[in-house]
């Protein structure tokens, strides 16, 4: 099953950035389309990382569909 792994940003020049699971999207110190990294390795808007962290249970809180770092659970 596939797993949210950290939050990442895609900068305008299609570059992706990573930060540390726990870490925030403002922590990265880059601006760009705000995600995360999934287990696979891809990056995933909000929206779909939203999707894959409510199915493998590593989410709470969530007001919207859109995944923010808040609602991801670090255990």
């Amino acid at each position: 099953m596939k797993k949210v792994s950290k939050p990442a940003i895609k900068t305008l020049s299609g570059k992706v950035v990573t930060g540390r699971k726990g870490d925030h999207h403002k922590d990265i110190g880059a601006s760009g389309k705000r995600g995360f990294i999934l287990s696979d390795g891809k990056f995933a808007g909000r929206e779909e990382a939203g999707k894959v962290a409510v199915k493998a249970d590593q989410a709470s809180g969530m007001k919207s569909k859109k995944l923010h770092t808040s609602n991801l659970k670090t255990k």
